[in-house]
């Protein structure tokens, strides 16, 4: 048996990269899956990769930034299912480091946009899920920070936004723990991921790297975050809510970066 059996799931984001790994996990464990991703050709294909397997899924279109699409996201999801247990929100995206862009050349919008796609769409799928966790006895929440939450960053509007992840999961956490949902972070380090920041930024797909940001030598992998994600979303981890994992190869607990070996 699973570690997800008999649960549903909504991951946001769920047409490509991290999200992706999560529905597939989840899926592998028992959970069947909402899959919400505003590319529904995206939501599609991932949905079949998980029918294949053997598993249930649904993919919805839905605008993480809209709260009528995210409302009528919840309803497919439970007509379908009969409840949510689970939900993973997981979109997100830094403007400035992959242009490097300074503060003062930053637009007011792409701010705007920055703080929306990374932090209201958590509290927009919290708003109109968390009820339906509440009539199900209970649940499950896992939003997607970043270590750049925690440390200073190139990207002050991409930090400034993950750091309000990591408050919005505390303060919710506390709101609900007596409905017996439990809502934990994961702040990932460098990804192998079609949108890892660092890793387009400094250009370690193509060449090698010339100082490690990170403790171990490998880029992450989505399925590191999606075996985080099963942890803190199973009986495994039931006396944690309201904390932060960090999956970052060593990069928080580095104060300097490492030189390349000398040979």
């Amino acid at each position: 048996m699973g570690k997800l059996e008999n649960r549903v799931a909504v991951v946001t984001g769920g047409g490509s990269g991290l999200g992706r790994g999560m529905c597939i996990r989840f899926a592998a464990e028992g959970a069947k899956v909402i899959i919400a991703d505003l590319k529904l050709e995206a939501a599609e294909e991932t949905a079949a990769m998980i029918r294949e397997q053997g598993g249930e899924a649904l993919a919805v279109e839905c605008n993480v930034l809209e709260a009528e699409s995210i409302a009528a996201m919840v309803k497919a999801g439970v007509a379908a299912f009969g409840k949510i247990d689970i939900l993973s929100n997981n979109t997100g995206i830094c403007l400035e480091a992959r242009n490097s862009i300074r503060i003062v050349d930053l637009e007011e919008k792409d701010w705007d946009f920055t703080m929306d796609l990374n932090l209201k769409s958590a509290f927009l799928c919290c708003k109109y899920v968390i009820p339906e966790m509440i009539k199900a006895g209970g649940g499950n929440i896992v939003n997607i920070s970043s270590i750049a939450g925690h440390k200073p960053a190139f990207s002050a509007a991409y930090g400034a936004a993950k750091a309000g992840v990591i408050a919005f999961t505390q303060s919710v956490a506390m709101q609900y723990a007596d409905d017996n949902i439990r809502v934990n972070c994961i702040c990932p380090g460098p990804m192998k991921t079609p949108t890892g920041i660092m890793a387009n930024r400094l250009g370690i797909y193509k060449q090698a790297q010339p100082a490690r940001i990170r403790m171990l030598e490998r880029l992450g992998e989505a399925e590191d975050i999606a075996n985080a994600a099963v942890f803190l979303l199973s009986e495994d981890s039931s006396f944690m809510t309201g904390t932060q994992l960090n999956v970052d190869g060593g990069s928080f607990a580095m104060t300097v970066n490492i030189p390349p070996r000398v040979k």
